[in-house]
C-alpha cells in the first residue's frame, strides 16, 4: 500500500473517531433501537430485460433507520429522516437479479386518522445490483456489479406505533448498466 493511501486510510479513520466522539453523548442518552424496523417485500422491475429475468418480483428485505439527530432537509415536526438498506435476490431459469438499494429518505408523516397515520416522501439512493440472463442455447449475458445512483418518491402508512407499509417508485442513471432496476418497491414493516 502506498503512502497516500495509507494516510487516506489514516485520515477516513481519525474523521470517523471524531465523529464518534462528537455524537456519542447523545448517543448515549438514547434507546439505540429506538428508530429502527425490519421489513420484507419485492422489487417489481419496470424494465423488460430485468421483468423476464424475475417473472415478476424480487424478492428481500432490509432495515430502515430513523435518524434523530440528522439535520432534516424540510422543517417541522412531521418531517423525519431516515436511511434505509434493502437486499433483492432473484434466481430462476431466466437467470439471476441481485440488488442493493441504500437510501437516505426524507418522510413527512401526516395527522392520524382512525388509527392510520400516512405518510409521503422522497429519497437519494445509490443501488449496486448485478446478475446474468440466460437467453437459450447455452448462452449467457451478465450484467457486471455495478453501483448507480438515483431517487423517488415514497408513499406509506404507519398502522399504530409499530406495523407500517411502504411503496416507492425509482429512477436511476442508466450509464454503463443493461439496463437499470428502477420500479416500485414494496414492504411491510415493524418499527421497534
Amino acid at each position: 500500500m502506498g503512502v497516500k493511501k495509507a494516510s487516506l486510510f489514516r485520515r477516513a479513520a481519525l474523521t470517523l473517531i471524531a465523529g464518534a466522539a462528537v455524537f456519542a453523548p447523545s448517543v448515549a442518552k438514547a434507546d439505540l433501537l429506538e428508530g429502527l424496523s425490519l421489513r420484507v417485500g419485492g422489487f417489481i422491475p419496470q424494465r423488460d430485460v430485468i421483468r423476464d429475468v424475475t417473472d415478476f418480483v424480487a424478492w428481500g428485505g432490509g432495515i430502515d433507520y430513523k435518524i434523530p439527530w440528522f439535520p432534516n432537509v424540510f422543517s417541522g415536526e412531521h418531517w423525519a429522516t431516515s436511511i434505509s438498506a434493502d437486499v433483492h435476490y432473484s434466481e430462476r431459469k431466466a437467470g439471476i437479479l441481485r440488488s442493493i438499494p441504500v437510501s437516505i429518505n426524507q418522510i413527512y408523516t401526516f395527522e392520524e386518522q382512525n388509527g392510520v397515520s400516512p405518510f409521503a416522501g422522497i429519497c437519494f439512493t445509490a443501488v449496486t445490483f448485478g446478475g446474468t440472463q440466460n437467453l437459450g442455447g447455452g448462452v449467457t449475458a451478465r450484467q457486471p456489479t455495478v453501483t448507480r445512483f438515483g431517487g423517488g418518491l415514497i408513499l406509506g402508512a404507519n398502522w399504530g406505533d409499530h406495523l407500517y407499509i411502504e411503496g416507492r417508485y425509482e429512477w436511476f442513471d442508466p450509464h454503463g448498466a443493461v439496463a437499470p432496476p428502477e420500479g416500485f418497491r414494496t414492504y411491510v414493516g415493524w418499527r421497534f
